[in-house]
């Protein structure tokens, strides 16, 4: 085991499993290797950043830092802010996303990520045909509807939507985590 690994990919609810880390990166300010995630949706506006968001609040309250989080969408307008709607939703649960600037996916972006969670099977597709490991595209919940232009109610059960799939995401980076490892050869 790397002696600099301080965490691992494993949350409280999964301790019988091995303990692994994501070898992808390393963070030397930190010192530890993370594993760097990307919430993909279409505007960069609701879905993605709610999710980023609501993901990012449950690691913290574990006390994981082994996942890093970031979002983008396919179509974004670079700058503009979170759908007030989305940023209502995600209030209620004291989340502020009054933060929020949309970020178009770049080319960079591909080389610094290392599991895309898309919104839609569309999202995926447009992914692995840019070249991206389809095992390495995730598509929440199975999908997760787009609430642009809808009322507070769509935002609403979207954000609740995307709660209820974080364990089922957690689940799956920590089995990408290990499966990474066994191929390296690390236990």
């Amino acid at each position: 085991e790397p002696k600099h690994r301080k965490t691992s990919l494993v949350s409280p609810r999964t301790q019988g499993r091995k303990e692994a880390a994501f070898p992808g990166k390393y963070d030397l300010i930190k010192g530890e290797i993370t594993m760097n995630v990307m919430f993909v949706c279409t505007g960069n506006t609701c879905r993605s950043p709610m999710a980023v968001s609501l993901f990012t609040k449950r690691l913290n309250k574990e006390g994981r830092s082994d996942i890093q989080c970031r979002s983008a969408g396919l179509a974004a307008c670079e700058g503009q802010g979170a759908s007030w709607n989305a940023v209502e939703a995600c209030k209620e649960l004291g989340i502020d996303l009054t933060y929020h600037v949309a970020h178009r996916l770049r080319g960079g972006d591909f080389m610094t990520t290392d599991v895309f969670v898309v919104m839609e099977q569309v999202h995926k597709d447009i992914l692995v045909g840019a070249g991206v490991n389809p095992g390495l595209v995730y598509i929440l919940g199975g999908g997760i509807e787009d609430p642009y232009g809808k009322d507070m109610d769509a935002f609403i059960k979207c954000r609740d939507e995307i709660i209820a799939s974080l364990d089922d995401l957690e689940d799956f980076l920590d089995n990408r985590a290990e499966e990474v490892y066994r191929k390296m050869g690390r236990n």
